[in-house]
């Protein structure tokens, strides 16, 4: 009987030490200083985007990871993009929220890969002192993440993307960068994270065609536990 007991306790340690070590949640902030390039029409007429400067902006995420077979992995992400243009009345402004569900096919020491589907509702406004245009719409598209790190080094880099090309239509949101870990190791580990973040818009929801690029380094920090 106390072996039983004995087993059955190890047994039950055991696997709460797996549970813990594979159930992780990711949260995190970036800013991004970001510009627009392009062209926008409403209803077949040009749209001035011209002479826009460089904005910070933001994107917030939570990523909950589990080890449990079958049932992928869920982020949600929400980002502002709000640019000004040389005068007062010039304004391109989106935001995006991102509900992301995917799988791990990579994930150790040194290789990590995941890769899912992102369901973006897109929510737009522009504005150039005489036309005033809101647009929004969803968006489904591919999604993509990977790490490549050294073993006890905090040192890794990273890339992401989310992507969709559909008869014509093209929305591609890719960044790629380096995250250093400063307490690796923690119950609660926080890393800075730096790279380079663009979007092609090359799409038309509602009666608004977009022809353009927002582009720009970005600077966050991310916990994890």
């Amino acid at each position: 009987m106390k072996k039983q007991l004995l087993a059955l306790t190890l047994l039950t340690g055991l696997s709460n030490n797996v549970m813990a070590d594979a159930i992780g949640t990711y949260f995190g902030a970036d800013v991004w200083q970001s510009g627009v390039d392009g062209t926008m029409s409403y209803k077949g007429d040009d749209l001035a985007t011209g002479g826009y400067e460089d904005t910070y902006n933001y994107r917030m995420y939570v990523k909950v990871e589990h080890p449990i077979p079958l049932i992928p992995n869920a982020a949600l992400s929400f980002s502002n993009v709000d640019v000004e243009g040389s005068s007062a009345n010039e304004n391109v402004n989106l935001k995006t929220v991102d509900f992301t569900l995917y799988y791990e096919f990579l994930d150790n020491d040194i290789v990590s890969l995941d890769a899912g589907v992102t369901w973006r509702q897109l929510n737009g406004t522009f504005e150039d002192g005489s036309t005033d245009v809101s647009f929004s719409g969803p968006l489904p598209m591919g999604y993509a993440y990977g790490e490549v790190g050294l073993p006890m080094f905090p040192l890794k880099a990273f890339a992401m993307v989310n992507a969709i090309g559909i008869t014509g239509d093209v929305y591609g949101d890719a960044e790629i960068g380096l995250a250093f870990m400063l307490n690796p190791g923690y119950v609660l580990d926080w890393s800075i994270r730096a790279g380079y973040r663009i979007q092609q818009l090359d799409f038309k929801v509602d009666d608004v065609k977009a022809d353009a690029t927002i582009d720009g380094v970005f600077v966050g920090l991310e916990g994890h536990f």
